[in-house]
């Protein structure tokens, strides 16, 4: 956490109604989405004093595009019992950002089609332009596209910090042994709390 936060970008990771809605798809394919529910309610708490304190937020949000969908993908999803399309289909409700959740001016948005967000998606350069080489991953699914985001920015050389009480998920088995797998090979797990105090800390400094 010796990173201040005006070289920081927090990546907020589909903290979308399709995910954290008790009407959106993935409760609608019987998962139990409750976590992320909680954790949409809870997140403003840390994105607030995050900007307050200098770091940029990026809003990353997951979208399902018919002509992007490859064979490989569609497979994938068949074998998931759900339509590649199914979950967070690009202009509909379910791909827009959960109840409560509301972006100020100056934050920045994204949208992807794959796992990670930095595939297909201008996010290196977006945190080139903004002089960002710390990135705070926040959001869900914690095993599923926070991982891949995660070990991506590690392979490019950024250095990721992961709030472990600022993430989501569906699948409890399969999230928290990813968690602690990305904490010892990719990024420093630590707390909201924690990162807020040592950005506190910083702006007393300065």
């Amino acid at each position: 956490m010796n990173y201040p936060p005006k070289r920081t970008a927090v990546l907020v990771i589909d903290m979308q109604n399709d995910f954290c809605s008790p009407a959106g798809a993935m409760a609608a394919l019987g998962a139990d989405v409750e976590v992320n529910a909680a954790l949409a309610r809870r997140l403003p708490g840390f994105l607030d004093p995050a900007r307050a304190a200098g770091c940029l937020i990026v809003w990353v949000r997951q979208a399902a595009h018919g002509q992007l969908v490859s064979p490989a993908r569609r497979a994938r999803a068949e074998a998931m019992g759900r339509s590649p399309l199914s979950v967070c289909a690009a202009g509909s409700w379910g791909a827009e950002l959960a109840d409560g959740l509301r972006p100020a001016p100056g934050d920045c948005h994204l949208e992807k089609t794959r796992y990670s967000a930095f595939v297909g998606t201008p996010l290196h350069n977006m945190l080139r332009a903004h002089e960002r080489d710390h990135v705070v991953v926040v959001g869900t699914a914690a095993n599923v596209c926070v991982d891949s985001t995660v070990r991506e920015a590690y392979m490019a050389d950024l250095a990721v910090t992961l709030p472990t009480d600022m993430l989501g998920w569906t699948r409890p088995d399969l999230a928290e042994p990813a968690i602690r797998n990305l904490g010892f090979y990719f990024c420093e797990a630590t707390t909201s709390t924690a990162l807020l105090s040592a950005w506190s800390a910083v702006e007393a400094v300065g």
